[in-house]
């Protein structure tokens, strides 16, 4: 690990491991510790600020709220984040070659894609994770499920790391489920297995300052990378906590 994460003795830092460092900060105040060009990847999933209280609408004088999915992910989506600041942080903390790939609302990626691109990322491409098991938003009212999620990916300079062929960047995992699931917005874990491994080096820096649950970090260590991470939420960052732990019992 960075100097930076060394593991630490405050209240903050509530997992510290030889290879691993999880805390509950704000992501401006973490990524400020990481030293320029440090990261070999940034994988993350910030918040959309989407949540309302119900993903249909009353019609007329009639609420179908009965058969709403509900659309309210809790207090740590109803803030904007800084996506400029965001940007040019990812951009400094990275290495040359490295890459931060960043999960955001598929009708507002493009304002991250423009905070990415003035921040000074390069090789803009868009990756999607198609849900083979998507859950319909309003069935009785749109036959079209939420069946995508996109995720913006940008390199700092050079030659980017890959390891794997020609890739179209569509990847087809289900939503989790069983047991499995912690988060109403968690991304699969074979999903940021994959690319973790394809866009990092064994024993590389893996950050993300939006943790949730932990997927990244478990992925990473599954992946034989080291990992930094926080979140602002209390509550996520002691489930990620826990499944960072249980992890670490198996290995």
């Amino acid at each position: 690990m960075t100097k930076a994460f060394a593991p630490a003795t405050s209240d903050d830092s509530l997992c510290s491991h030889k290879s691993l460092v999880l805390r509950r900060s704000d992501f401006r105040d973490f990524l400020a510790e990481i030293p320029s060009g440090d990261a070999d990847l940034i994988l993350t999933d910030p918040p959309y600020a989407i949540s309302r209280k119900t993903g249909f609408a009353s019609v007329g004088k009639h609420s179908v709220e009965r058969f709403a999915m509900s659309m309210d992910f809790g207090d740590w989506d109803h803030a904007e984040i800084d996506l400029a600041k965001l940007s040019q942080e990812m951009y400094r903390t990275l290495k040359k070659s490295g890459t931060a790939i960043v999960f955001y609302d598929i009708w507002k990626f493009n304002y991250l894609a423009d905070a990415m691109k003035q921040a000074g990322f390069k090789m803009l491409r868009l990756i999607i994770w198609e849900k083979t098991n998507p859950v319909p938003l309003n069935s009785k009212r749109n036959y079209l499920t939420n069946s995508r999620e996109i995720a913006v990916l940008g390199v700092k300079e050079g030659k980017p790391t890959f390891h794997g062929e020609y890739d179209n960047g569509v990847y087809y995992y289900p939503i989790p489920h069983n047991g499995k699931r912690f988060h109403p917005t968690q991304k699969p874990l074979k999903l940021f297995a994959e690319l973790i491994e394809k866009h990092s080096n064994t024993n590389g820096l893996v950050l993300d300052p939006f943790v949730g649950c932990g997927t990244t970090a478990i992925a990473a260590m599954q992946a034989g990378r080291t990992f930094a991470g926080c979140d602002a939420d209390a509550q996520y960052v002691e489930i990620a906590r826990n499944r960072i732990e249980q992890e670490l019992k198996h290995r």
